[in-house]
């Protein structure tokens, strides 16, 4: 979206980042992550207002739900606020452990999200959120959250082997299937199929005790390769050598009705896949042959269907060939870019 946005306005970005510069035309300021959650919800919104407000944008672009208070500071200052809307907020509260009083964190939630859908211009990433928003904001526009299909092409997926090199971007929670996954690992050592595991992402919660504490878990050490967090460009470098994308989510609210947008990474860089049955799933992965869809809880499952992609190289690179096709036909954000437009040229009146 930067990159877009870039052609067009002079864009600053706040993230966390190692340094202040500039890059792809995208000046880029530093934010301190803060581990601790309940500091950064009561203050990290703070500190991020400091910083916004010096930079004296015409319009801001909020992509956390955390940042809404900031927003409604800027909005105090005369500013136009965006909010980006990319999850089920308010059902996924309910889906991640470390928040306690779950029922009063969604209240205050509540709260603001009220005040946001007033006075902000609201930007859905799904269809499916519209059913909660349509009646709350009078200025609403859904942007899907597609694949950037230029910014993926280095790290496309070239030669296929028959290796079992398994792959996993992004947030690491139990519910992402970690533990099913690992499951299924030790399953294919006693048929004598080697695999990896290689997971780019922070580890969350007591996930790191729940491996460690598995009972297969010297026997399958060496085969996991935890990265951590890392930015975008250097996490999908490893894409190249790898030879499966997992996306084995629990089904919850939140996971049933959104896109997972790694199921478009995976297929731009050319990954065969295996994901959660889900019915929007299946729309993606099954109905356009570019992997199979699974219950994300069943690791028999997991691994009989990751040996039917090691014994059959030449069906795994058809189906990563189907999935390159399919992004570039039905998933490439170039198809939203008139829509963000629309929203930008509007609010800079």
């Amino acid at each position: 979206m930067c990159r877009f946005l870039s052609q067009t306005y002079a864009v600053t970005l706040i993230a966390v980042h190692p340094k202040e510069e500039i890059k792809d035309k995208i000046r880029i300021i530093p934010f301190k992550r803060y581990h601790n959650l309940k500091f950064r919800i009561l203050f990290g919104w703070l500190f991020m207002f400091f910083k916004a407000i010096k930079v004296n944008a015409r319009i801001y672009h909020l992509h956390d739900p955390e940042l809404i208070p900031c927003g409604i500071l800027l909005r105090l200052f005369g500013k136009k606020v965006i909010l980006d809307i990319h999850e089920n907020i308010a059902e996924d509260l309910f889906d991640k452990p470390w928040i306690k009083r779950q029922k009063l964190v969604f209240n205050i939630f509540a709260f603001f999200e009220k005040i946001a859908c007033k006075v902000f211009y609201i930007i859905l990433a799904e269809r499916s959120y519209e059913k909660r928003y349509l009646s709350k904001s009078k200025h609403i526009s859904t942007v899907q959250n597609f694949c950037d299909t230029n910014f993926f092409e280095p790290f496309e997926k070239t030669e296929f082997k028959d290796t079992l090199n398994l792959f996993y971007i992004g947030i690491i929670l139990e519910n992402r299937g970690i533990l099913q996954i690992l499951e299924a690992i030790n399953l294919l050592n006693k048929e004598g199929i080697r695999a990896d595991f290689h997971c780019v992402g922070e580890l969350y919660s007591d996930l790191d005790k729940k491996i460690k504490a598995l009972e297969y878990y010297k026997e399958i050490e060496n085969q996991i390769h935890f990265y951590g967090r890392m930015p975008l460009e250097e996490g999908y470098k490893m894409a190249k050598n790898m030879d499966i994308g997992l996306c084995l989510i629990w089904p919850m609210k939140n996971s049933i009705e959104s896109y997972p947008t790694k199921l478009f990474e995976y297929m731009r860089c050319g990954l065969p896949i295996i994901t959660s049955n889900f019915p929007l799933y299946r729309e993606v992965i099954e109905e356009n042959n570019c992997g199979v869809c699974i219950d994300p809880l069943d690791a028999q499952k997991l691994k009989k269907e990751l040996i039917a992609m090691h014994m059959a190289v030449e069906k795994s690179e058809l189906l990563a060939k189907n999935g390159k096709k399919t992004v570039f036909e039905k998933y490439d954000w170039k198809s939203q870019t008139p829509i963000l437009s629309k929203v930008y040229d509007v609010l800079s009146r």
